[in-house]
């Protein structure tokens, strides 16, 4: 037996690494504020009438007749006609198989490449590192298309060879900068995967930030079924960070070497994954009746006021920032000369404001910061007084 060392290649996962830099730093300042704008963890705590739709669901295990054992590995068709539903008011057709219900996009988005061998994926630079992490963990190929000023943070197919298929993570708005793809941007790339019988995989964490009319869904776009994964979180939509759900769908008209992706998908569920706790699902398939969804829609517009008032302190203060409105994160250039964990050792010592370097999200995010706006009003507000 050997150790996979592509673990000795790979760095530290970037937000383990700032929570150490942020717990030594306490230790060190105990009597400090603390102001996290880094991590993107949703703050406002969970409605009561969504915990009492879970609650109910927990008190139905003390009754023979209601209590259930082990949930369906890929969900309970509850929840998953709630999905459909969904996608049906997007003017999408999904079909209950086509929908696995999961603990969270971050596990899906890793796991998926369980499917594949001889992968070369295709990510965008800068982007959320587990993309690339993981990839590197298996010893796949991996180019990187950097986003820069000069493509509107925007990253396309034109670069790539037309002579071999690949795995192309697609985030939109993208995380770090939010630069949001348009219908047209996701049409070439569904056209390209379709032509050379490449796989994109759509991550779709921050659709309910999307104030345009981009996409809020790859399968907006025509052709996408036969090339694309969708996969979805309730964390940032509903504040589910801590209960852990997610959906992924795969589309039965997805097929690679005459075999459905699918069925492959749904027998990786059923040997690696034991289903999401039934009162769990009984609270997403609540966050999207309508009046769950009236909750989360004053939970997000709170996130959203909190990114307008930073990237309005920001901008009037003469920072450079990348203008996406669709973005719960702002995406800062450092305005001194400083590498990104430089200003980000700075922001912390002098004010206790963590951020989060761009350099963590790869080379083309060297000399930027990444703001998070999933924290408490006030601690937005004294962190533009102190950075304005």
């Amino acid at each position: 037996m050997k150790i996979n060392e592509c673990y000795f290649a790979n760095k530290n996962y970037l937000f383990s690494e700032i929570a150490d830099k942020v717990e030594h730093f306490k230790k060190d300042r105990l009597n400090q504020k603390i102001y996290n704008l880094g991590i993107g963890d949703v703050t406002l705590p969970l409605d009561t009438k969504l915990v009492d739709v879970m609650e109910r669901a927990l008190k139905e295990q003390t009754h023979i007749n209601t209590f259930k054992g082990y949930p369906p590995e890929t969900g309970y068709d509850f929840l998953k006609n709630a999905i459909v539903c969904t996608y049906a008011q997007m003017g999408i057709k999904i079909s209950i198989d086509e929908i696995f219900i999961s603990n969270g996009a971050g596990c899906d988005v890793t796991n998926i490449l369980n499917l594949f061998k001889d992968v070369t994926a295709v990510i965008a630079d800068p982007t959320y590192p587990a993309y690339y992490d993981s990839n590197v963990l298996c010893g796949n190929d991996v180019i990187l298309l950097p986003l820069n000023k000069s493509n509107d943070y925007k990253m396309s197919p034109s670069s790539l060879s037309t002579d071999k298929s690949y795995l192309i993570y697609i985030c939109s708005p993208n995380n770090p900068t939010g630069a949001t793809l348009s219908h047209d941007e996701i049409e070439k790339w569904v056209e390209f995967a379709n032509l050379t019988k490449s796989i994109i995989l759509f991550d779709n964490a921050y659709q309910c930030f999307i104030e345009d009319n981009s996409p809020k869904s790859i399968f907006e776009v025509d052709g996408a079924k036969s090339c694309a994964i969708e996969i979805a979180s309730f964390s940032k939509c509903a504040g589910f960070t801590n209960l852990r759900c997610g959906y992924t769908v795969v589309p039965k008209s997805l097929t690679r070497q005459d075999v459905s992706l699918n069925s492959m998908w749904r027998r990786h569920q059923c040997t690696f994954f034991n289903g999401v706790p039934y009162h769990i699902q009984k609270g997403a398939e609540y966050v999207l009746s309508d009046e769950g969804k009236e909750i989360c829609k004053n939970n997000i517009e709170y996130y959203k006021q909190n990114a307008k008032i930073l990237r309005q302190h920001l901008s009037n203060s003469n920072f450079e920032i990348l203008p996406s409105n669709n973005s719960p994160y702002v995406w800062i250039k450092i305005p001194l000369d400083m590498t990104s964990w430089q200003y980000f050792d700075f922001l912390l010592s002098t004010y206790g404001i963590v951020c989060v370097p761009g350099s963590g999200f790869g080379v083309g995010g060297e000399g930027y910061i990444r703001l998070s706006a999933f924290a408490k009003r006030e601690d937005i507000l004294d962190a533009c007084k102190m950075l304005t």
